[in-house]
C-alpha cells in the first residue's frame, strides 16, 4: 500500500535545538509551556509559548529519561535508567526513586510512558542496544507500587488512551506494529488484544503517538518522516509529510490545545545527512485542524 502524503501544511519550527534524540513532548496547561527531553544528553527541556523562550537543563548521566510525565503535585515523574524518580527543576533536591523495575538487568531501560486519567504512569522497557524482545510493560500506580504487566517486546512506544478510556494503544517500533488493547480504566487493567495498524510493509516504523478528540491517532513514523491519522477502526485518513526523516512523539498544545507539537532526532545521521536536513532534532508544530485532550498527571 502506498500512502499519499501531505505536503502542502505548513510546518513551523519552534526550536531547531538539534536534539540527539527528542521525545516525549508534554503539554502544561497551567504554565503554557511545552516540556519535553532529549533522551541521549540526557536534557529536560522546556518552551514558554508566551515568551518563545527555550530551557534545557542538563541531567545526570545516570539519568538517562526516555519519558516524562507531569505531576499533578508539581514537578515530574521521570521514567529512566535508575528507574521512575519524581523530580522538580524548581527545587535543589535530588530525584527521589520510587521504583526500579529494571534494577540489576544490565544495558536496559525505561522507554516511552504516559499516564492514564486515573493518574496511573504505564511504561515500558527496553535493551539500550541489543534489539532483543526483553522489554515489559509497567504501571506505576500512585502508592508507587510498580506492577509489570505484559512482556516481550523490543522497543515500546505510542502509549495512549482513546476518549472514552477503553481502548490503550501500544506498539513495538522494531517490530513495525500498533495494538490496540482492551482498557479497564477503573481497574488499570489491560485486556483483550488485537493488531490495530501493522507497518511491516512500510519504510516507516511507529514510534510515539497521541490521540485527538475524535479518538483518532496520529502516530510519528521514523525513517519514513511521515506524520500519520488513524480513526478508531484503523483507517488512515490522513499522511503529513514532515521536513525530517524521524519524528519521533507528537502531542496537543497550544491555549485550545488545537497545535500538534513534534519532536525529532538527528542520532545517527552523517555529516551529509545533516547538511541535507537541517531541522533533525528539531522541535516542531503544525495546525492539525483538530483540538487534543488534556495531558493527564501522575497523582503520586
Amino acid at each position: 500500500m502506498t500512502l499519499a502524503a501531505d505536503t502542502t501544511t505548513v510546518i513551523d519550527c519552534i526550536v531547531q535545538g538539534a536534539d540527539i534524540l527528542g521525545e516525549t513532548p508534554r503539554w502544561c496547561e497551567r504554565t503554557g509551556t511545552l516540556w519535553w527531553i532529549d533522551v541521549r544528553r540526557p536534557a529536560l527541556q522546556s518552551w514558554d509559548a508566551a515568551s518563545g523562550r527555550h530551557t534545557a537543563l542538563r541531567l545526570h548521566p545516570d539519568l538517562v529519561t526516555g519519558a516524562i510525565a507531569l505531576r499533578e503535585a508539581g514537578g515530574f515523574l521521570l521514567a529512566t535508567a535508575a528507574g521512575l524518580c519524581l523530580f522538580d527543576p524548581a527545587s535543589d533536591a535530588a530525584p527521589q526513586v520510587l521504583a526500579h523495575p529494571e534494577a540489576g538487568k544490565p544495558g536496559m531501560r525505561l522507554n516511552d510512558g504516559r499516564c492514564d486519567r486515573r493518574g496511573r504512569f504505564w511504561v515500558g522497557s527496553m535493551h539500550d542496544t541489543q534489539r532483543n524482545p526483553v522489554g515489559t510493560l509497567y504501571r506505576l500506580d500512585a502508592d508507587h507500587r510498580c506492577q509489570a504487566m505484559l512482556d516481550g517486546f523490543v522497543l515500546p512506544n505510542s502509549i495512549c488512551w482513546s476518549p472514552d478510556d477503553r481502548t490503550l494503544y501500544f506498539s513495538d517500533t522494531h517490530n513495525q506494529m500498533v495494538w490496540a488493547f482492551d482498557y479497564d480504566i477503573d481497574e488499570g487493567r489491560i485486556g483483550a488484544r488485537r493488531v490495530f495498524a501493522d507497518w511491516t510493509h512500510q519504510i516507516g516504523r511507529p514510534d510515539g503517538a497521541t490521540v485527538d478528540v475524535d479518538g483518532c491517532l496520529w502516530t510519528c513514523m521514523v525513517a519514513s518522516g511521515q506524520l500519520i491519522r488513524q480513526t478508531p477502526r484503523g483507517k488512515v485518513d490522513r499522511v503529513i509529510q514532515l521536513p525530517v526523516t524521524n519524528p519521533t512523539c507528537p502531542a496537543f498544545g497550544g491555549s485550545r490545545l488545537d497545535t500538534l507539537f513534534i519532536t525529532s532526532h538527528s542520532q545517527r545521521l552523517s555529516l551529509e545527512q545533516h547538511a541535507r536536513e537541517p531541522l533533525a532534532g528539531a522541535l516542531l508544530a503544525l495546525d492539525p485542524g483538530i483540538q487534543g485532550l488534556p495531558e493527564a498527571r501522575y497523582r503520586g
